[in-house]
């Protein structure tokens, strides 16, 4: 009976010792992406800063671009037509952190970077239920190191999409059609692009099951986050569609497929050699042709995915033929596309896959995350947008 007694406190302890050991890849590079983070914005804080520092939190600089529109939505509502570009969830986050200890300004990016931790740990899960516990090791560092990883950490809501998609796809591999659809539904509430999970939900569903059964109700909630910011819209706007309308004021449209690559590569041109502007445009030159590289290489060659991963590619080309298109003003027009490569997740799959070899492993760490700390530091200087 003795040794009962003692033994169950340490056998209660196993699976949080388990638990803590089985998501460690997930939770260093969570820790290596924050210090990343927080050194390099304290060192523009502090050193960089041009303007009269008073006492306040780093994070205060940050709200800038998209992250002031977030916060003042969650503070104040749709106050004005163009901030209904803007979709609700995240927003709606960092209201709710309004009720912890020390409100918005505190807690709330406490929680964006809780959220980042919850994106890691399943894009984890999802590299190891596909490939095997090195790729999804090798994954997760690329993801914080990645150029625009600072986006997880910071008042955005990339963190909170890769939850609600990622989620998604890991629930219909695993057969949970109904919380797949739930989460799908609560992508479309953080972007409009949320509503493209439908796309390899429904691939994945038919290559498993052949043909409709009931559960394939549950991808009905796929549009359900959409349809809802659609009707919240149309009852406090009367125009059901004026999130899409609102981007009219942030310059976004819609070209043929290569036209805002051209455009940008026009630019560099333009552009006094090494200035700013021309290396901004490069380096988004350059991610897009790495996403565009590795989706490639998903399809062909070595490292492509199996027949039953192809859901996989579904979803990066889905996300992908939007950054193909869009174009975002004609002094920037490939703005925003890094950030959303974050969300393009088989990208990172194929590079843990790639990384396998130790010197290309360290070079691509290397490289990557020393944009990382040069785009944070352009980023908060404000005037040079590198999102």
């Amino acid at each position: 009976m003795t040794s009962n007694v003692l033994t169950a406190p340490a056998t209660r302890r196993a699976p949080a010792r388990q638990t803590l050991r089985r998501y460690l890849p997930a939770l260093v590079a969570w820790g290596v992406g924050a210090l990343i983070f927080l050194i390099t914005t304290a060192y523009h804080y502090r050193v960089l800063g041009t303007e009269p520092r008073p006492a306040k939190l780093i994070f205060e600089d940050w709200l800038i671009w998209d992250s002031g529109h977030y916060l003042d939505i969650a503070e104040r509502g749709y106050d004005t037509f163009e901030r209904h570009a803007f979709f609700p969830a995240y927003p709606l986050l960092l209201h709710a952190s309004d009720y912890l200890p020390g409100g918005q300004r505190v807690a709330g990016p406490i929680v964006t970077m809780l959220v980042a931790l919850a994106a890691l740990i399943l894009i984890q899960r999802l590299a190891e239920h596909e490939f095997d516990g090195p790729v999804a090791r090798r994954t997760v560092f690329y993801v914080v190191a990645f150029p625009t990883a600072f986006f997880l950490y910071a008042p955005y809501n990339e963190g909170l999409f890769i939850v609600f998609a990622v989620g998604a796809l890991y629930a219909a591999r695993r057969g949970n059609w109904w919380i797949a659809g739930l989460l799908g539904g609560l992508a479309g509430t953080v972007r409009l692009f949320g509503l493209l999970l439908l796309l390899p939900l429904a691939y994945e569903y038919l290559r498993v099951h052949r043909r409709p059964r009931w559960s394939a109700l549950a991808l009905l909630l796929v549009p359900a986050g959409l349809l809802a910011y659609s009707w919240y819209c149309w009852t406090t706007t009367g125009d059901a569609l004026a999130f899409a309308h609102a981007q009219d004021h942030w310059h976004r449209a819609y070209q043929w497929p290569g036209v805002p690559q051209w455009h940008a590569l026009r630019l560099i041109g333009e552009q006094p050699l090494l200035s700013a502007r021309s290396l901004l445009y490069a380096q988004q030159l350059a991610l897009f042709g790495l996403g565009l590289i590795t989706l490639v290489l998903a399809l062909v060659g070595p490292f492509r995915f199996r027949a039953d991963q192809r859901y996989l590619i579904m979803y990066a080309a889905a996300l992908f033929l939007p950054l193909l298109i869009t174009e975002v003003g004609p002094d920037d027009p490939l703005g925003s596309l890094p950030r959303f490569l974050l969300e393009i997740v088989p990208i990172f799959f194929v590079l843990g896959r790639i990384g396998a070899r130790e010197l290309l492993d360290r070079t691509l760490l290397l490289t990557l995350m020393s944009l990382n700390v040069i785009n944070i530091l352009t980023f908060l200087r404000r005037d040079t947008f590198v999102s």
